[in-house]
């Protein structure tokens, strides 16, 4: 592992920790009966808490040259993903579905439809990433970090809503501004410690993460994404 990368595992704590704060008067602290939940959001959690562990260990393993290890549970994130992106969207639908109950306007309903692109889409393309470039390791280790970054999002999001009283809009706006600057603070750490690729994984990750969240303002409630929005939750 690059020598400025060694400490990589705090950074997944973090992730791990803003999370758990996140989620906890909403989901933990309702343990052992959670009250008011569906399985739908045992699901999540569980596949969220898998994901961040993986994250945790596998610098770890890396750090005491546990190659073996590392790779079994690197072969385990095959399956793990896929249960990772049906948890996610799976969320959001149950999401939609509050919304729908609550009467909200049903542009705003299917303005929400569009929000599995600003995270839950990148995830994969993260990770897709990091497998394709598993034999460069630079190139594996920062995608992976990505997934991390677009993982916490919603974590911090909920400490703004739960623990602040922040508006949701306020506090998905505060949440993307943390997520940019953080993309933005690797991205400048690499050129610093003049780390040399052709395009930095860094720079690719934030493009690809950046383009559906600035969509995400007014996009969704064109007409021509009302209609294909609508056209999905009729036939999903």
């Amino acid at each position: 592992m690059e020598k400025g990368y060694k400490n990589l595992v705090y950074f997944f704590l973090v992730i791990a920790v803003i999370t758990f704060i996140g989620f906890y008067k909403k989901y933990f602290s309702l343990a052992p009966d959670f009250p008011g939940l569906k399985n739908i959001h045992h699901f999540h959690a569980l596949a969220l808490s898998t994901w961040l562990s993986m994250l945790i260990i596998q610098p770890i393993l890396i750090a005491n040259n546990k190659m073996t290890a590392h790779k079994l549970i690197g072969k385990f994130s095959y399956l793990l993903v896929p249960f990772m992106f049906v948890s996610m969207i799976l969320a959001y639908h149950n999401q939609y579905l509050r919304f729908v109950a609550e009467g909200k306007p049903e542009t705003a309903s299917l303005a929400f439809v569009f929000s599995p692109t600003t995270d839950a889409i990148p995830f994969v393309i993260f990770y897709l990433l990091a497998i394709l470039n598993k034999r460069e390791t630079a190139k594996h280790m920062r995608y992976m970090i990505c997934t991390g970054i677009v993982i916490g999002g919603p974590g911090l999001g909920r400490i703004f809503m739960t623990w602040m009283d922040m508006d949701i809009f306020a506090a998905i706006g505060l949440m993307t501004l943390f997520t940019l600057l953080v993309f933005i603070g690797f991205i400048v750490y690499d050129r610093v410690k003049n780390k040399h690729f052709r395009i930095n994984p860094f720079t690719i990750a934030f493009i690809i993460w950046l383009i559906p969240n600035i969509l995400i303002i007014f996009f969704p409630n064109t007409a021509f994404w009302q209609g294909i929005a609508k056209w999905m939750v009729a036939t999903f």
